[in-house]
């Protein structure tokens, strides 16, 4: 694997720059070139050498067919991105990974380099804000349940592995909070509309730990009903390793809050193979008797009652208010199938968990569009049939992997009944026609075949979800998962993507991991803010380090060329900038457009200098050395 050095964005270049055009503007020759062109005018130096400028951005609606439509223009809009890591985490390890947040930034933006998203989602982690463990400070498993570990049926037992250990709620102060904000968010959120991305600003709590049942009936805790259970939490509501957003009030927080085991164990207390809805009606059942966690209402409150006000002027900004309410999920068919048990539980989500916080954001902005996730980690698109969330320009979020019943099956848009009533997995995991009542936004989708990452890498390299958890990778390709996931995605215009990850640590990655001695890296107490400097990996000498794309059959490569293949299908920016190559040459001294190379063309690319993106714009690096800048005006001078 190479590893070189490119500028990408990372150095300074203000000051040289300032003096090289007042050397620029005191040659007598210049300002007569300059004056041959004057009506030029300063005007087009906002304007960026790609398709899209700061100008072009409007906030973003939805207009009565569902789709997400730009606000001034009403043209539909579908949303086509990328998921990038935590910046301040990325700032702590930037020589572990080999970019700073802006090189990765403009690396993934660069349109002469055949990059064309058309938002960024910027993740900002609880964690991260206030410093804690990234969550793999537990018990091994081993220790937490040797019970289970001796079951070696169980393949999730064989994982080497700790439990994860979220920090509860709040996890920070707002003194951390705003500190996060000014040096690491604030940046990113500017540079997003430098380089003419929407930027999507994600409070990203997600984690509870979910304990794998035995097999025989019981989760690791001896509470669960519900078999080998590998998609349920039966940790109570109260342990450290959870984070539910709601209880339920009939079992008390000793008990897990998933729907699941409320389910199952109040119909084997009652010897009942079906809950009857008179049974619900009266009250007496625990299917009505859920209570929110407040505590992490109030720290999703606090981050958006600071985070709305401060850009809320913002038109290239969209607001994700709580990435992935983890447990209790909803799941199931819209209809039939016990659906009516799960209703009480979608309304306690939609009165006590999302409208606080819409109505929050709703306070500092009317215009801002909204992505809210949904219940069992953005699973629950049949519940908005039973009931809208309470807001005209908002969309619901969707994440899936390939590891996913429904993706198994290919079912995203539920063309198929699969079980009983609709209810497996490869049926109620998919979108369930949510479309007909709010846009989707799928702000979560990726795949990784690892058998393929084993054979280009050692296996030491790729096996870094064991303590920088993301998602973990299950092994599927490009054939079988990504190419017709996104075909099934763009059928509907209603739907927008992002995929996850522009990384090359957090799984699945788009990048490769850079070689280096990853394996005997060990954090202090699981902890990157408590690790000190000088234990950190460098695997980047001098920033920046070339990142080298995954190809097929993983996903980099080729959610690079799909980003690029409908760059102009449903994104309504202006595309009225076409400078020309007159002689060839790769150069394109023929600035201004009007065919014939001259003094305009000089005072135009002097115009154009501090527009977004005209660093890596390489038509217009004339002196060759990799970016343009004043330097590249003065040749072009020379050349004229």
């Amino acid at each position: 694997m190479t590893m070189g050095h490119t500028d990408d964005g990372d150095r300074d270049r203000a000051e040289p720059t300032d003096v090289s055009r007042r050397r620029f503007l005191q040659s007598g020759a210049v300002t007569g070139a300059l004056a041959v062109g004057a009506g030029a005018g300063l005007a087009s130096a906002a304007t960026s050498i790609d398709d899209a400028s700061i100008e072009s951005f409007a906030p973003l609606a939805v207009d009565p067919d569902n789709r997400i439509v730009r606000g001034d223009t009403g043209e539909v809009f579908t949303i086509r991105g990328l998921n990038v890591p935590d910046p301040k985490r990325m700032a702590i390890t930037e020589q572990m990974r080999g970019k700073t947040m802006n090189g990765l930034i403009n690396m993934i933006t660069d349109t002469t380099n055949g990059w064309h998203p058309r938002a960024i989602r910027i993740p900002a982690q609880p964690c991260d804000i206030g410093e804690h463990p990234i969550g793999n400070t537990g018990p091994t498993w081993e220790e937490f349940a040797p019970e289970v570990i001796e079951n070696e049926t169980n393949e999730f037992m064989t994982m080497d592995r700790t439990l994860q250990r979220p920090p509860q709620p709040p996890a920070f102060t707002q003194e951390q909070l705003e500190t996060y904000l000014q040096e690491y968010y604030d940046p990113v959120v500017e540079h997003c509309k430098e380089r003419g991305v929407y930027c999507i600003v994600d409070f990203h709590r997600h984690w509870h730990e979910q304990p794998p049942g035995d097999g025989e009936g019981s989760g690791p805790t001896g509470m669960g009903p519900e078999g080998a259970a590998e998609a349920e939490n039966h940790l109570p509501y109260d342990s450290e390793y959870t984070n539910y957003w709601a209880s339920n009030a009939f079992y008390g927080t000793d008990h897990p809050a998933s729907w699941g085991y409320v389910d199952q164990t109040f119909r084997n207390s009652m010897d009942a193979e079906y809950v009857t809805e008179e049974m619900i009606d009266s009250g007496e059942t625990p299917y009505t008797q859920w209570e929110v966690n407040q505590a992490l209402v109030d720290e999703a409150l606090m981050f958006w009652d600071t985070v709305a006000e401060r850009y809320a002027d913002e038109p290239h900004v969209v607001f994700e208010p709580f990435n992935e309410p983890t447990a209790p999920g909803i799941w199931g068919p819209v209809e039939d199938y016990g659906a009516y048990m799960m209703k009480p539980l979608w309304h306690t989500f939609v009165d006590e968990f999302a409208t606080p916080l819409i109505d929050t954001i709703r306070e500092h902005t009317p215009d801002t569009h909204i992505m809210m996730g949904l219940p069992g980690w953005c699973q629950a698109t049949q519940a908005v049939h039973w009931r809208p969330l309470p807001d005209d320009n908002l969309s619901i979020t969707w994440h899936n992997y390939a590891g996913h019943g429904v993706s198994r099956e290919a079912n995203w848009l539920n063309e198929k009944c699969v079980g009983e009533g609709c209810w497996e997995p490869e049926q109620s995991q998919g979108l369930q026609e949510a479309m007909d009542v709010h846009p989707v936004a799928v702000t979560e989708f990726g795949w990784f075949d690892r058998e393929y990452a084993d054979q280009v890498l050692y296996d030491d390299q790729i096996e870094i979800d064991k303590w920088i958890r993301g998602s973990i990778p299950p092994q599927q390709s490009t054939e079988s998962y990504g190419k017709p996931f996104i075909e099934a995605m763009e059928s509907d215009d209603r739907i927008s993507w992002v995929a996850w990850c522009a990384d090359n640590r957090w799984l699945p990655t788009m990048f490769k991991p850079i070689t280096t001695n990853q394996s005997d890296f060990e954090l202090t107490n699981g902890n990157y803010y408590e690790t000190p400097d000088d234990e950190f990996p460098v695997n980047c000498e001098e920033l920046p380090c070339e990142w080298e794309l995954w190809d097929d059959p993983n996903m980099g490569q080729y959610v690079k060329d799909t980003l690029a293949e409908h760059k102009d299908d449903r994104v309504p920016f202006p595309s009225e900038y076409n400078p020309t190559d007159p002689d060839g040459d790769g150069l394109y001294e023929d600035v201004n457009e009007n065919g014939k190379v001259d003094f305009n063309d000089v005072n135009e690319l002097f115009q154009r200098i501090t527009a977004a993106g005209i660093e890596d714009d390489r038509r217009f690096d004339f002196t060759g050395d990799g970016t343009v800048d004043v330097q590249d005006v003065l040749a072009l001078f020379e050349m004229v």
